[in-house]
């Protein structure tokens, strides 16, 4: 089933800033444990119009994401058509990047979850919360000397989740769902816009160092 969605992507994990996941394939600590969510502006899958929708999920990764083996609790917020088709495209049932890589390396997932998530977007300092399930407080980088806001990017023009992202870090990186829970405040964050779609496709091997 063909599919597009372009979003405001948020993204915060354990890694140190830039998320080395992104350069050389491991993360810093040897395990990856991140949060990640998006804001659909404007999208579709086979008629049913995505936008409006969020979703908000959180994985465990017991070494490298490539490695696979993670642990996923998900939450959709949506109307019924929308939760239907965010489904299909997040668990890959309808491939197309970057959820066809990420759902391979996820063996157990808690959810979905049907639930209102609550976005309010300021950039990197935006903020993301599913009642008290789920919270991320992105903050800016600020000049040591100055105090003014450092504005940083990640530029990946391979990169399948995001090609340019805002660099940050939390004072929030919280989830406790379902047995799935970490706490990983004052680490790496993301921001960006994206545009997935079921046209845009990679082999699993070409992605395995692009996290």
């Amino acid at each position: 089933m063909s599919w597009r969605i372009r979003a405001k992507y948020y993204e915060a994990c354990n890694c140190a800033y830039g998320c080395p996941c992104n350069m050389n394939g491991f993360p810093t600590h040897g395990k990856c444990e991140g949060s990640i969510v998006f804001d659909v502006i404007e999208g579709e899958r086979d008629g049913v119009d995505l936008a409006g929708a969020k979703v908000a999920g959180s994985v465990k990764w017991p070494g490298a994401i490539h490695e696979g083996n993670g642990t996923m609790a998900v939450f959709v917020d949506g109307n019924e058509p929308q939760q239907k088709a965010l489904v299909s495209i997040l668990t890959a049932e309808d491939p197309g990047l970057p959820w066809e890589i990420l759902a391979a390396t996820v063996s157990e997932i808690h959810g979905p979850f049907f639930e209102r998530i609550e976005i309010e977007d300021n950039g990197n300092d935006s903020r993301v919360q599913v009642g008290s399930k789920f919270e991320i407080n992105m903050e800016s980088f600020t000049n040591p000397v100055t105090g003014d806001k450092h504005e940083a990017h990640l530029v990946l023009p391979d990169g399948f989740i995001f090609q340019d992202g805002r660099i940050g870090t939390t004072s929030v990186n919280m989830v406790d769902v379902d047995g799935v829970t970490f706490d990983h405040a004052g680490n790496n964050a993301y921001y960006a816009e994206v545009n997935w779609s079921s046209e845009n496709r990679m082999a699993p091997s070409a992605a395995a160092g692009r996290f």
